[in-house]
């Protein structure tokens, strides 16, 4: 015989099943249970077929209404049973279960699938979010990665994290924050995408949208015709209420050093030794080609893209690590830490796995640039009229290696090491080391994703780290 704990947790997850209320991690642990247990599956069949009873029954719930009647003994168990019942007696739409099950939920019915998702991470969602589930009105909080909704009107909308979205019916559905791209096909003319402060109704095409907390928003339109706040706009065009220049300015960070923004040598054991850019000499900023004479040494986070698309939005990173207190000493190991962050800017969709390539500066007389000097004019190993404007000139680096950021990815860290980058450290002769960060990987169509990375002038995350181990 289980305890009576086993049996009042399996009532608990009905209780929340029965209310839309079930994480994934318990409808999993519900599942298993179920499957391990022939007991504890009488239990949840017994509660399943009560709340069926009091559901199609008007005249049994009723009657408990008004005589309040247990008609057994009260015990903990049985308590859980009568609530999941007069719960369960206000339910009315149907909620699939572990694939076995079906449950009755509230009377919204089921608007949209989740037909696909890419590295996802949800946090604060009121909807089922696995592959497959089928969803009604209310909430999807994406935190990371991509997922893709097919609504039964046949639109599909795809959030790109951090994004919170809010649907609406099968016609519609509200962003609150975040990115979204919609494909609408002929099915679906005049689906809608409501945002603070715009109105985006389709008449059978695909478009981006963009928008904050503080309501400014950005629609491209990738093909076909929109309508935004009763103005056209039709494929190539878009309207931006303030969306990418308060992206592309970022409010300067003045604050002394953290956690986040080591200053020192750190020892990490075992003849590990880190530094960051924040070290001495360091530095950290990028180079963008449509802003020629813009510095961003003070961002708190220096942005990648290739686009062959629009020449005018390539964009480099550029760090130099402080490596004075290694001379002299034996270099065995080496690599180099980056954070990733959310960039805001373009759509993740139109950008695949992505290879970041990353150069050692060779020539040492351009590793005394300024981090508030920088610009696409006087970057080193670079020439602005290249026509690579995505990678550094040849002639003045070498190729240290490459990494991948899967596509949707806007957090996490990634690291690059191997004999190349110890190499290039083992070569320093002024105690200055230069990086520069590229991406290889093209956008698909105008108006894809820039990956960004922290900095150290960001307050939230890690700054562009190196790790160095010495030998004897």
């Amino acid at each position: 015989m289980k305890s009576e704990a086993e049996q009042w947790r399996v009532l608990e997850l009905c209780e929340r099943a029965l209310n839309g209320k079930l994480s994934e991690e318990e409808a999993a642990q519900l599942e298993q249970t179920l499957r391990d247990n022939a007991e504890l599956r009488g239990l949840f069949a017994q509660s399943l077929h009560q709340h069926a009873e009091l559901r199609f029954d008007s005249r049994l719930t009723k009657e408990l209404a008004e005589e309040q009647v247990i008609p057994f003994p009260a015990t903990k168990r049985n308590q859980v049973s009568i609530k999941l019942a007069v719960m369960g007696a206000a339910a009315a739409a149907m909620l699939t279960f572990a694939g076995l099950w079906m449950f009755p939920r509230n009377s919204t019915p089921t608007v949209a699938t989740v037909i696909k998702s890419q590295q996802c991470k949800w946090s604060g969602s009121t909807l089922p979010t696995a592959e497959g589930s089928r969803v009604g009105v209310g909430t999807l909080e994406l935190a990371e990665g991509l997922a893709t909704l097919r609504f039964d009107s046949g639109a599909e909308v795809v959030m790109e994290a951090p994004a919170t979205i809010e649907l609406v019916s099968a016609m519609a559905c509200r962003l609150k924050r975040g990115t979204l791209v919609a494909e609408v096909p002929p099915s679906a003319k005049g689906f809608t995408v409501d945002t603070q402060q715009a109105k985006v109704v389709d008449y059978g095409t695909r478009f981006g949208v963009s928008t904050g907390d503080d309501g400014k928003y950005m629609v491209q339109v990738l093909e076909g015709l929109v309508e935004v706040n009763h103005q056209e706009l039709r494929g190539g065009q878009r309207v931006d209420k303030g969306w990418t220049q308060s992206r592309l300015n970022p409010a300067s960070q003045e604050h002394e050093p953290s956690r986040w923004q080591p200053d020192t040598i750190m020892d990490a054991g075992d003849g590990w030794q880190v530094i960051s850019t924040a070290f001495g000499r360091g530095k950290d900023s990028y180079i963008q080609s449509n802003d020629k004479a813009k510095n961003f040494g003070r961002d708190p986070f220096l942005r990648v893209k290739r686009s062959s698309i629009q020449a005018d939005l390539n964009r480099k990173g550029y760090l130099c690590f402080d490596v004075s207190k290694f001379k002299g000493q034996s270099i065995t190991d080496a690599e180099l830490v980056l954070s990733i962050e959310p960039s805001d800017l373009g759509f993740a969709t139109l950008v695949p796995d992505s290879i970041f390539a990353v150069y050692g500066l060779t020539d040492e007389s351009e590793d005394e640039w300024e981090e508030d000097k920088l610009t696409w004019q006087s970057a080193p190993a670079h020439d602005p009229q290249q026509a690579e404007r995505h990678l550094p000139l040849t002639t003045k680096t070498a190729l240290l290696g490459h990494f991948i950021i899967k596509q949707g990815v806007n957090r996490g860290s990634l690291s690059l090491h191997g004999e190349a980058l110890r190499d290039f450290l083992r070569h320093d002769t002024n105690g200055l080391v230069t990086l520069i960060l590229c991406r290889e990987t093209d956008e698909t169509a105008r108006g894809g994703f820039v990956h960004a990375f922290a900095t150290k002038e960001s307050g939230n995350n890690t700054p562009p780290l190196l790790r160095v181990k010495l030998g004897n």
